[in-house]
């Protein structure tokens, strides 16, 4: 499995470019780049102008509920459970403790119960969402830009300067990005599971001209993502849907990109394993699939409280970074193209980020559930599909 990004330079002070393991949430000029890329979606996107925005704003007071982007003449009403401070949140003690047997329905019902609480808190990820994403339209703009070379949808390379071709489509450094602010991805499809609101990862690809699927298990957010997006959602450009991602089905090949950003740390880690086999089929040759989880190992973690709430009991597991690196490296054809690692902040323990493409084996088919790996790699942890 060929790597062009791996943790390797964790503690580099360089710009981190695409090729590093550096995180370049904390770089200026990367930032700066990014915000650039995102305020254009603004005014290219159509919502109501009291949409939230990929961008923060400061915290309300306490006792106040958050005010969204262009609502300031909105009066404010008091909260009975006011949102979390941005700059410090305390967290409960994690407890782990017998799972219950209705999982999915507790986790839906905390976060259709704190989702004003949750959807101000995560304010927190977005800068880290925003540039990841942009990370993902770097490679996607890449991947067209030098398709005369290698492509990877018709799955076709000339035998010439293969390495050099290769090389050519990396995205550029981080200071050189006026390529994205006109990308249209128009006929490309997108799934994110865990949308939450749909921004503001769904809101950057609905601007690049993606059509869009937003799944959620809360049905607070997905009523909430269609208030945000009403003209994409009656157009067809954005379709929502309130499930567990376990129950979705596809056709193989049906998307060009699959997202997962905090979502599959909420599933048994044996679902995660079926779940990333599951979207390995459904994704087209030459789709990526963006995904993030905790570097540590957590088996099962619980918090009765989360984010100081009564009713927010959460569950989390990973198999940690090596572990899940193996899975994706193993299911066939995937190519690693960015690996890094976010250290541990007041929003979250150090999680690792991954971009990887799904390239065309030639002469190779795998069984229907998408489970096919590579020859001679080993089972990966968890790797029996049901």
């Amino acid at each position: 499995m060929k790597h062009l990004s791996q943790d390797q330079d964790k503690n580099s002070t360089a710009a981190g470019n695409p090729g590093t393991g550096q995180a370049e949430g904390s770089n200026p000029a990367s930032l700066i780049r990014d915000l650039n890329i995102i305020g254009s979606i603004k005014e290219s996107a159509d919502y109501p102008t009291d949409n939230p925005t990929a961008t923060a704003e400061p915290a309300p007071a306490e006792n106040q509920t958050p005010t969204r982007v262009g609502s300031a003449d909105r009066p404010r009403t008091p909260s009975p459970n006011p949102a979390p401070s941005l700059d410090t949140v305390t967290q409960p003690d994690r407890t782990s403790t017998e799972l219950p047997a209705n999982l999915k329905e507790c986790i839906k019902e905390s976060y259709d119960a704190i989702a004003p609480v949750y959807n101000q808190w995560t304010l927190l990820h977005q800068a880290r969402r925003m540039h990841y994403t942009t990370r993902l339209l770097d490679f996607l703009r890449a991947d067209r830009r030098h398709k005369d070379g290698v492509d990877y949808r018709r799955g076709e390379e000339k035998e010439e300067n293969k390495e050099e071709e290769a090389m050519k489509r990396l995205p550029d450094s981080a200071g050189e990005g006026l390529d994205l602010i006109n990308l249209n991805l128009n006929g490309m499809r997108a799934l994110e599971v865990g949308c939450g609101t749909g921004v503001p990862v769904l809101e950057i690809l609905l601007a690049k001209e993606m059509d869009t699927i937003g799944v959620d298990i809360s049905a607070t957010q997905i009523a909430l993502a269609q208030a945000h997006f009403p003209t994409q959602t009656a157009t067809g450009q954005a379709v929502w849907e309130q499930k567990d991602m376990m129950d979705l089905g596809y056709p193989p090949g049906e998307f060009d990109v699959i997202i997962g950003l905090y979502s599959l740390i909420h599933l048994p880690r044996e679902e995660q394993t079926i779940f990333l086999n599951r979207a390995h089929r459904w994704l087209k040759a030459g789709g990526m699939l963006m995904i993030n989880f905790p570097r540590e190992e957590l088996q099962g973690d619980v918090m009765e409280h989360w984010l100081g709430q009564d009713k927010g009991w959460m569950f989390w597991s990973s198999w940690g970074e090596e572990k899940m690196m193996q899975i994706i490296e193993d299911l066939e054809g995937m190519e690693v193209l960015l690996r890094e690692v976010t250290e541990t902040d007041a929003a979250d323990p150090a999680f690792v980020w991954v971009v990887a493409r799904k390239n065309r084996v030639e002469g190779a088919e795998g069984p229907a559930d998408g489970t096919a790996r590579r020859e001679g790699a080993a089972e990966s942890p968890g790797s029996k599909i049901e």
